[in-house]
């Protein structure tokens, strides 16, 4: 993750009910079996001089309810990395690591906690990447019963995989995040989120970057209605194509103009569906003359 979005997200992730709704929502379907009041922070300091590692994860906290006492971390990605599994793997080994020095220092005799780790993927693309050892090293079937495979517990929001969270914040979150990413959020949907806080919306602008989401509005404001953010938004980008005689073109019925239009809002991210929400117009329409304009530029042999 770069510094701005790790920085963001571990501000976020600190509070201590944000977290373990994360591993309540993954773990236990959404059932409020961990307790943030069972929290405590811990060295988020994953340093081993054995295997020259120097890395601090994201986010640690010590669990103890007087029925389970284990470690539980959260680290964030922003893309997807290949090497994502390993280093969760040595993040959890060196916690054991780090926890068995300690028990030997106290002469303890009793096992060591469990360690949970949780990988956040934040990114747009969907995770393609091995999220289990055996995806990612060539196994030897002479040596498959013997080959020791890792899992990464992986949470994304793109995707389908649907989480119950209990935190409201945490649920706007990600669901707004994946809602822009899919462009569900252009169809008219948004209005289910209703009044978000601005502190959760930052977090959503860090990660998307949607021109719409108004810093200025989220240093002046608690709570933003969400449908009006994206309303002020297309005001305001109407009254720029309007300008640009954009908007002129398409009410006159310039095919051309029209094309323009609809070709930038492509090279913008927006999908076919998202721009037939936002101009009024059918998907079919915008199919037609996309399908017309490729045709034309095929027969001139520019493709």
């Amino acid at each position: 993750m770069n510094k701005s979005k790790d920085k963001i997200m571990k501000e976020f992730l600190e509070n201590n009910a944000y977290f373990v709704d994360f591993f309540n929502a993954y773990f236990f379907g959404g059932e409020k079996v961990l307790k943030p009041e069972n929290c405590m922070e811990l060295d988020s300091e994953m340093n081993d001089s054995n295997m020259d590692l120097e890395k601090h994860v994201d986010v640690i906290r010590k669990y103890n309810d007087g029925n389970l006492y284990s470690a539980f971390i959260i680290e964030n990605q922003s893309y997807v990395d290949a090497s994502m599994v390993v280093r969760a793997a040595v993040y959890e080994f060196v916690a054991y690591e780090r926890m068995l020095k300690k028990s030997k220092k106290n002469k303890a005799k009793e096992k060591l906690p469990m360690v949970n780790i949780l990988v956040f993927y934040t990114g747009e693309r969907p995770w393609n990447a091995a999220y289990k050892l055996s995806q990612l090293v060539e196994v030897d079937e002479r040596f498959e019963s013997y080959f020791h495979d890792y899992k990464m517990n992986l949470i994304e929001i793109t995707g389908n995989t649907s989480y119950n969270f209990n935190e409201e914040d945490v649920y706007n979150l990600f669901y707004i995040c994946r809602s822009i990413y899919d462009q569900s959020i252009y169809e008219g949907t948004s209005n289910h989120f209703g009044l978000v806080k601005s502190s959760v919306l930052k977090v959503v602008k860090t990660l998307t970057d949607v021109e719409w989401l108004d810093l200025e509005e989220l240093e002046e404001k608690e709570d933003i209605e969400m449908c009006e953010a994206e309303k002020r938004w297309l005001e305001v980008k109407s009254k720029e194509w309007e300008a640009e005689g954009i908007r002129k073109g398409i009410e006159q019925g310039s095919e051309k103009k029209e094309l323009e239009m609809y070709q930038k809002m492509m090279d913008k991210g927006f999908g076919i569906k998202a721009i037939a929400f936002i101009f009024s117009v059918s998907v079919e329409l915008i199919k037609k003359l996309l399908m017309k304009a490729w045709k034309m530029h095929y027969k001139m042999g520019e493709i």
